[in-house]
């Protein structure tokens, strides 16, 4: 049986997915969910299915999965985030198709300046609604549409914390998120950076160092943020990073 999310039609059952043309864009693989265009007459949708996943690591990619589902359900309604369209099962659900490029591919970055700032707008819009991506850091979960708007993808690490959560973490959560904008205008248009934009990456870069769980890799994005901090110095505009 279907599980309807409010949309204005019923959620395709498994039976009607078996019936639609699919494209595989990602196996997935252990906790995470492989991810699938459906094809319709009304539109594609992005299918993510996690009932490919070894039965041992199953449990997991639900729990997962679910999570993601929750903070879609708050983020209804935020320009620039896939929509929920439905719960299929509970190994399944259904998005809204974005026809775009990871950020970096040719011809996303043209005006990176404009684009940060469309991002940014993102991630407040979704910090109002409590939820915290917290993998924006990755290029391929912002996708760059036709028109260079940038979307939001992929809340597979996101996290929608409840009263006490947000009492305690919002103000680490946020920091998180709006640091990886600062590093799509420190990769692709550090000259466009204030200096007060510029300092706040060098500080999360140097707590960027002491994180654990991913290699620290810089690819010279400090040096250039530091010129940036130089050059607004020469020319009045900025005392000189410490």
């Amino acid at each position: 049986m279907a599980v309807s999310d409010g949309g204005a039609a019923e959620t395709p059952t498994r039976g009607d997915l078996r019936r639609a043309p699919v494209s595989l864009l990602s196996r997935g693989s252990r906790f995470k969910p492989g991810v699938w265009r459906v094809s319709r007459s009304d539109g594609p949708l992005l299918l993510k299915d996690c009932a490919g996943s070894p039965p041992w690591w199953r449990p997991l990619a639900r729990w997962l999965l679910a999570r993601e589902v929750r903070a879609l359900r708050r983020l209804d309604g935020v320009e620039g985030v896939p929509r929920l369209v439905g719960r299929v099962d509970r190994d399944a659900v259904l998005l809204s198709w974005v026809e775009g490029q990871p950020l970096g591919e040719p011809g996303t970055t043209a005006d990176a300046p404009a684009l940060a700032a469309a991002l940014r707008r993102i991630v407040e819009a979704m910090h109002q609604r409590h939820v915290y991506h917290l993998d924006l850091r990755q290029r391929r979960n912002v996708l760059v549409d036709p028109a260079g708007r940038p979307w939001v993808v992929d809340f597979g690490a996101a996290h929608a914390p409840g009263p006490v959560g947000r009492l305690l973490l919002a103000p680490w959560l946020a920091r998180v998120d709006r640091q990886a904008v600062l590093k799509v205008l420190a990769r692709y248009a550090p000259e466009a950076m204030s200096a007060d934009e510029a300092r706040s990456f060098l500080r999360g870069q140097r707590w960027r160092r002491l994180w654990p769980f991913s290699p620290y890799r810089d690819r010279g994005l400090e040096a250039a943020v530091r010129r940036r901090l130089r050059d607004l110095s020469a020319d009045g505009g900025a005392d000189h990073e410490m």
